[in-house]
């Protein structure tokens, strides 16, 4: 049972995680951060000593959780082996990176992936947060299986594949999304209409989402084969010139799900 954890990073992450693990039981024993700073804002927060270099991260940790952004990984995994001080299990918490950047310098080498979009703004119940667990072998596995169980109601074994595959999937769901919302906001403010009025549409697409396919409930002019509505839209887009290649080309791929979709069921 890993009982005392060490955290490499100090943001969105890091910021919702450190606190779910002292919720649980877990002793935080020092948080990093380039920015002395940054570690010792959280540190407080969670009762560990902030560090501002790998050498100074705590030797009896248990686990070392890479909480850093993702492009980043790679060099700080690198430092840290080439430090030699840490001997417990490291595992980054990211979706986009395979095992084998941790695994390829360490015999206990993990990923501890928590499936969500963490903000300074917004508080997301963790229990609800999917951790996506992989590890260079079972019994690190089931360590780290039984550590996010103590935080989270939704704990799942993902190889690197099927995980890149989900961070995929979420950048679509999630990232896209949410651009969407810009967009929409600009449309509407750009007529002094506040984009307040498109929340209880954004909750409703959103709650209604449940065992159906999305696609199955997709709404739209687009689905509908609506092309009098398209037209007038992509009119009001003359505007926003740069807006209607975007709308077109998702239009396009609705209707393209649809016909799909269709000849799926048909098939079978």
């Amino acid at each position: 049972m890993i009982n005392k954890v060490s955290i490499a990073g100090s943001g969105n992450v890091a910021m919702h995680i450190a606190p779910a693990l002292i919720a649980a039981g877990v002793k935080v024993v020092s948080i990093y951060s380039r920015n002395l700073q940054h570690a010792s804002s959280l540190a407080a927060l969670a009762g560990a000593i902030p560090v501002d270099h790998i050498s100074l991260l705590d030797d009896n940790a248990e686990l070392l959780l890479i909480a850093l952004p993702d492009k980043v990984i790679p060099e700080f995994a690198s430092q840290l082996k080439q430090n030699g001080n840490f001997h417990g299990i490291v595992a980054h918490t990211c979706g986009s990176q395979p095992l084998s950047v941790l695994s390829d310098l360490f015999d206990k080498a993990g990923v501890f992936y928590p499936l969500q979009s963490f903000s300074r703004f917004s508080q997301p119940d963790i229990k609800e947060v999917p951790f996506c667990i992989e590890a260079s072998n079972n019994e690190l596995a089931l360590n780290l299986s039984e550590l996010a169980g103590r935080i989270s109601g939704n704990v799942r074994f993902l190889d690197s594949q099927q995980r890149a595959i989900v961070h995929l999937a979420a950048v679509f769901a999630c990232n896209f999304s949410n651009h969407m919302y810009a967009l929409s906001a600009d449309i509407l403010e750009k007529e002094g209409i506040k984009a307040d009025i498109l929340q209880p549409l954004i909750r409703e697409t959103a709650n209604r989402l449940g065992d159906l396919h999305p696609g199955m409930l997709q709404t739209g002019p687009a689905v509908r084969g609506d092309f009098q509505t398209i037209d007038s839209h992509l009119k009001l887009l003359e505007e926003f010139p740069e807006l209607k290649p975007v709308y077109m080309q998702i239009s396009d791929s609705i209707a393209g799900w649809e016909s799909r979709s269709k000849i799926r069921i048909i098939k079978t």
